[in-house]
């Protein structure tokens, strides 16, 4: 609302016909009568100023008819009243100052105080308490004490100076008002600041709720199908292990395994053998059930498969029955037809059906064995079955034998009468197994000489040593079939010592095993690969010397495996004329000695060897350390002081005493001048 201008009650050019102002919008319809009252309490002659007498002029102005004096005053003091009120009442109401610059123009027509009334109802209708216009009052009075001397004057003027005075000062009040308020509002920047943090944040996890309870309703959904998925894999996790439970006793009740198999068709022929073949028996009887089903061929198969391996099984317990009632005649050849037989059978199995000497050999082996000639391409197999098929017609022939001389005895008997006759059952059974001594040694030697590899050697020679116990323990510790397996180990020992010491004597000659040494003073490649395959032979010894060999021939092969490398080494470093100086020299024997410590130290055979290398290196160490401190002496010049004193008292010794050089005094060398240039190049030396 604007200030009253008091102007605008002269004369203007600007009013209608009648002399009469426009009247302005009608107010809005408050309880005025209250207000009314109170002020004309507050207000003397409040009445008075309501009052306008009525004009003889009618062209004249309204405030010109005002007679008294003491009226215009009231006049101006209301006006200035309601001027601080229409001011607090546009701060409260409206903030925009621009839509508030037109003032309107209040006009008390002649006779009426109606308009002026109800004006001033507007004004006065606030509901502001009396303390509250009071410190309004209060604060125009002290903005007023500060404006200069007349101000007031003009600021109540009624002509346009009043108007554009008052226009001036509510442009002030408002800028403090806006200044005011710009301060209030900066002390809220930092809130404001934080709370579009807040808002921020808020928006984020609202979009995180929002991407969570997405993620959630996904997972449930994915979680759900899940659910379904490990259910319907239950469910048929349950079913096959139902399956699997009848296939798991179809198979106990109706087959046999690999094991009982092996038993029927290649077992020996005891208990075990005829409780199997018992079981095959029944087996073949049950299935007269799965014929009764719908589809009969699953039984049809079955007893087809039981009835070839019954039939193979008959034909074993008959050829050994035939065998054995056949000794009993060839015993008493004396053209000892079993030893022939026995022979002809080895040669089937090592060479396979064919003729010898124009004659067709007889078998006394099932058909259903697998020859030896089959597993010709691996050598360690070879001589595995080899000696394999040996050790199993031995143990026969010696079961044969014992069985004959114990025949018709008393199991109580039985163990005497095989005492009694222990000698005779020996000789002849080794009569009939020397036969095969030599065909056996000459397939191993074939095998053992024409092998190149040190790791197959070492394995056929476990295998031969393995026999030899089992012959040993199945035939006794004499007879020719045993002293031919020992000659085989005594063949594959002489094949490794020749293998190793051939490969030292390539690597002694080799041009690139003495280029292979350069300046960086590390180890040769050629010993890192020869131990790569000595040291797996090593540690599969279990035996009190390696390859379970005499003292002196086991002291002869470490001394191959250890000491030969060693000295090849140092013939390669001296004749390489890269090292000449003496220290790279030690250094590299040095390095060498070191590794081959690392390599043999898990060998628990070689812990001799271990303190001898150790010892090597610690000899060395200590000629460096002498070479090192005789080349640091030599920098700094006091080797001779060094000689010096060693002629008088060698600082090894353990004795020592202060006064034992007290002649070095003597020598020339021991000058003052000649320590303080030591010194300085010692300094010089450690800079």
């Amino acid at each position: 609302m604007d200030f009253i201008d008091f102007d605008t009650f002269a004369k203007d050019t600007s009013t209608t016909q009648d002399g009469v102002f426009p009247q302005p919008q009608p107010p809005l319809s408050l309880p005025i009568t209250s207000n009314l009252d109170q002020f004309s309490k507050k207000f003397s002659s409040f009445k008075n100023i309501l009052t306008v007498e009525k004009p003889n002029d009618q062209s004249s102005s309204p405030i010109t008819n005002i007679s008294s004096t003491s009226e215009n005053d009231l006049m101006e003091k209301y006006a200035q009243l309601s001027l601080n009120l229409l001011k607090q009442e546009e701060q409260s109401i409206n903030k925009d100052t621009n839509d508030q610059q037109q003032q309107e123009i209040v006009v008390v027509p002649h006779g009426n105080h109606n308009a002026l009334s109800t004006r001033l109802s507007r004004v006065l209708n606030d509901p502001l308490s009396d303390s509250h216009i009071r410190e309004i009052f209060t604060n125009l009075e002290d903005r007023f004490d500060k404006e200069p001397t007349g101000y007031v004057l003009d600021l109540i003027e009624p002509g346009i100076t009043g108007s554009m005075t008052r226009k001036r000062f509510k442009g002030k009040i408002e800028s403090e008002i806006v200044k005011n308020q710009t301060v209030v509002l900066k002390s809220y920047s930092p809130v404001l600041k934080q709370l579009k943090n807040i808002e921020i944040k808020l928006g984020k996890l609202k979009e995180l709720s929002e991407l969570t309870n997405s993620r959630i309703s996904n997972n449930f959904d994915v979680s759900k199908s899940l659910t379904l998925e490990i259910d319907a894999l239950n469910n048929g996790k349950k079913m096959n292990g139902l399956k699997k439970g009848l296939l798991v006793n179809f198979k106990h009740k109706f087959t046999l395994n690999e094991y009982e198999e092996f038993i029927l068709n290649q077992g020996e022929l005891n208990d075990e053998f005829f409780t199997v073949l018992k079981r095959a028996e029944l087996i073949n009887e049950n299935c007269s059930i799965l014929l009764g089903l719908d589809n009969p061929q699953l039984g049809l198969k079955i007893i087809a498969k039981s009835n070839s391996i019954i039939n193979r099984a008959m034909d074993r317990i008959v050829g050994y029955t035939n065998k054995t009632l056949g000794n009993l005649y060839s015993l008493n050849s004396k053209s000892e037809s079993r030893s022939k037989e026995i022979l002809d059978d080895f040669y089937k199995q090592v060479q396979g059906d064919g003729e010898i000497n124009g004659q067709r050999r007889s078998s006394s082996v099932s058909n259903d064995s697998r020859p030896i000639f089959m597993s010709a391409h691996d050598p360690i197999r070879y001589v595995g079955d080899l000696l394999a098929y040996v050790h199993s017609v031995s143990v026969n022939e010696s079961e044969t034998i014992t069985s004959i001389f114990t025949m018709g005895e008393d199991e109580k008997d039985e163990q005497k009468v095989e005492n009694e006759f222990h000698t005779t059952i020996h000789d002849v059974t080794d009569k009939i197994l020397r036969a095969l001594s030599r065909p056996i040694k000459a397939r191993v030697e074939q095998i053992v000489s024409t092998e190149t590899k040190l790791s197959t050697i070492v394995q056929i020679f476990n295998l031969v040593e393995l026999y030899a116990i089992m012959f040993t323990k199945q035939l006794g510790n004499t007879g020719n079939l045993t002293e031919t397996i020992q000659q085989l180990i005594k063949v594959c020992q002489d094949r490794i010592f020749m293998i190793i010491s051939n490969r030292l004597a390539t690597i002694k000659t080799k041009n690139s095993a003495k280029l292979d040494l350069n300046l960086d003073l590390q180890p040769p490649e050629w010993i890192i690969e020869f131990y790569s395959d000595i040291l797996p032979m090593l540690d599969q010894i279990t035996t009190e010397t390696m390859l379970n060999l005499s003292q002196d021939e086991n002291d002869k092969f470490l001394d191959l495996i250890i000491n030969q490398p060693i000295q090849i080494f140092n013939d390669h470093v001296h004749e390489n004329k890269l090292f000449t100086d003496k220290k790279d020299i030690l250094i590299i024997k040095s390095n060498f000695l070191d590794l081959i410590l690392s390599k043999i130290i898990p060998v628990t055979l070689l812990t001799d060897k271990v303190i001898e290398i150790n010892d090597m290196i610690t000899e060395m160490t200590v000629k460096i350390t002498e070479l090192e401190l005789v080349n640091i002496l030599n920098q700094c010049n006091l080797y001779d002081y060094y000689n010096i004193i060693n002629m008088i008292c060698p600082f090894t010794d353990d004795f020592f005493d202060v006064s034992i050089y007290d002649p070095i005094k003597e020598n020339k060398l021991y000058t003052r001048d000649n320590f303080i240039k030591i010194d300085e190049l010692v300094q010089n030396k450690r800079e």
